[in-house]
Parts: structure tokens; sequence; C-alpha cells
């Protein structure tokens, strides 16, 4: 029988990996409304680590390319906006993290 400090320990992982995967499917439905058919999106950091992922954490996008008339910060206003919590957004070919990105992210294609 599992003690009263286990079971909230399990409530507490069960609503943690709940807000991730809406936080997931969020991000996927604005990415969709905000940019073009065809976009090339790396998502990482805790977002897709069960267990990493908590109440006060942002969310961290990088992006091979944008349509003109889209920068990176209005699009991180935009997703900030959306998601309802603070969201980096990176341009792939500019930041030191690519590798990492490439490595351990999620490569969506819209």
């Amino acid at each position: 029988m599992a003690t009263l400090l286990e079971r909230l320990s399990a409530e507490r992982a069960e609503r943690r990996e709940a807000a991730r995967t809406a936080a997931l499917d969020r991000l996927h439905r604005a990415l969709l409304e905000l940019l073009p058919s065809g976009s090339e999106v790396w998502v990482f950091g805790s977002i897709l680590r069960p267990g990493r992922f908590r109440e006060d954490s942002d969310v961290d996008v990088a992006v091979a390319s944008l349509p003109p008339g889209i920068s990176e910060a209005w699009l991180q206003f935009q997703l900030a906006l959306r998601m309802d919590r603070g969201v980096d957004v990176l341009n792939l070919h500019e930041t030191g993290l690519r590798s990492r990105i490439e490595r351990e992210g999620e490569k969506w294609t819209l």
C-alpha cells in the first residue's frame, strides 16, 4: 500500500504529464495557425520529457526558416499568447544549440 507521500507524488506526476501533453497539442495547433503548411519546426526541452515539464516551464521552439513578414520575435509573442506561458523561439541556423536541438528535439513539419 502506497504512503500518502507516494500517492501525492504520483498525483503530481500525473498532473504534470497531462499538462505536458496538453501543451504539446496546444503548441501544434498554434503553429498550424501561425505558419504556412510545410514549415519545419523543432520542438525541444522539457516539453518533450515526461516528468520534467512543470507549471512554470517555458516552451522551446527552433525554426529552420520563416516566411517573409514573420519574425522570430513576432512568432514568440504570438505563441506565448496562445500558450499562456513563456516561449523561446530560436533560429536553428543561428543558434549554438543546433546540434543538440537536432539530436534531442522533435522535428515537426506542419
